[in-house]
């Protein structure tokens, strides 16, 4: 089965597809849809969506907001998504074989319908509260629009989410509150301006993917937990310099991404025993000088991205010798680290290596 979008003189806004035949239909005259048929996408003019759609067989709908008054009668739907309610939320109340909703709002009405959803991303500001004791089988949750987790949830003893995305962390019970969620493989956080404790995620012992952002505020951590476990991290905005030992030592990390951070009169020393695991390494929009580093502090990197870091000399030299290190990409630098990421490539290539690729973009 498959799914394309299509277009018919402006007149056509729906294609539903049974394998690889496209069904083109045309909102001019009434029409149905056969049970073979099981995906619908609409992106027409709202004018279009005047006739009545008898589609009792379709499983999947991607559209705009004017299609949702077709919504009702798609009893078996379990995948669907629009931009825009415009206060169509009535037509959801019969959808209880939905598993997949993107929607720009959800409210307490709305969530207690769901209870067999497994994905939802909300696009715009919600009500979060009910989120949890309503659908007792979600397993990932983005918010576009970052919420804070509430202190009056009732939240299960712990709950099956896998993917948390959009949480606003404002106090120790903020964070506590994330303890629910032991299953966690994926998080995505901001830690607001008046956190004051060190940040503690050591309890998210399943956790892979982990997206910090420290806003507002520049704070001198005594220390960090980070869950061991970690194959994937991302920091932004506040995190101290004095702390990168601590990512460093993280046994099982694999990429790192570094943006938005200052360290403005800072260098950055790495040691022997740090990054041992990382492949991918970025650095973006840094205000960071000084990068003191070896090839024995990056045994397994393949690669170097560095984008905007208007404050950064160059690259260190020695990196260049990591036997794995396969592209360095420099994106918006100053001259002279484009300078330095050209004599690292010219050195390999006296040394007889020439698999490493250097992409230089941008002044």
């Amino acid at each position: 089965m498959s799914m394309v979008d299509v277009a018919d003189d402006g007149r056509c806004g729906y294609a539903v597809t049974t394998d690889d035949n496209p069904i083109l239909l045309n909102f001019s005259s009434e029409f149905s849809i056969y049970e073979q048929h099981h995906r619908l996408c609409n992106h027409s003019d709202p004018d279009h969506f005047k006739s009545r759609l008898f589609g009792l067989h379709i499983h999947s709908l991607l559209g705009m907001s004017e299609s949702l008054f077709i919504v009702s009668r798609l009893r078996l739907l379990r995948v669907l998504k629009f931009s825009n309610t415009n206060g169509y939320i009535a037509t959801l109340e019969f959808l209880f074989q939905l598993r997949y909703l993107e929607i720009p709002y959800l409210s307490l009405q709305m969530s207690e319908r769901f209870e067999n959803l497994e994905f939802l991303f909300v696009t715009g500001p919600t009500t979060t509260d009910p989120l949890f004791s309503n659908m007792p089988k979600l397993r990932h949750l983005d918010l576009k629009t970052p919420s804070r987790i509430s202190k009056d949830w009732k939240i299960p003893q712990t709950h099956s989410l896998e993917t948390l995305s959009g949480v606003l962390v404002y106090n120790l019970n903020d964070e506590k509150i994330l303890r629910c969620f032991p299953h966690l493989h994926h998080l995505k956080c901001d830690y607001g301006k008046s956190w004051s404790d060190c940040p503690d995620l050591s309890f998210l012992t399943q956790l892979e993917s982990l997206k910090m952002t420290f806003f507002g505020w520049k704070v001198f951590f005594r220390e960090i937990n980070f869950p061991t476990n970690i194959k994937k991290l991302s920091l932004s905005h506040s995190f101290p310099c004095e702390r990168m030992s601590s990512v460093g030592k993280l046994p099982n990390l694999e990429i790192l991404k570094l943006q938005f951070l200052n360290f403005e009169g800072e260098t950055w020393n790495t040691n022997d025993d740090e990054f041992q695991k990382l492949k991918y390494l970025k650095l973006g929009y840094l205000k960071l000088e000084d990068w003191n580093s070896s090839e024995d502090h990056f045994p397994t990197l393949e690669r170097l991205v560095l984008e905007s870091c208007d404050y950064f000399k160059s690259i260190p030299f020695e990196l260049g010798y990591i036997p794995t290190l396969q592209m360095i990409e420099v994106y918006s630098c100053g001259l002279s680290v484009r300078e330095s990421a050209m004599k690292i490539k010219e050195e390999q290539e006296e040394n007889g290596n020439e698999e490493l690729t250097v992409i230089i973009n941008g002044l």
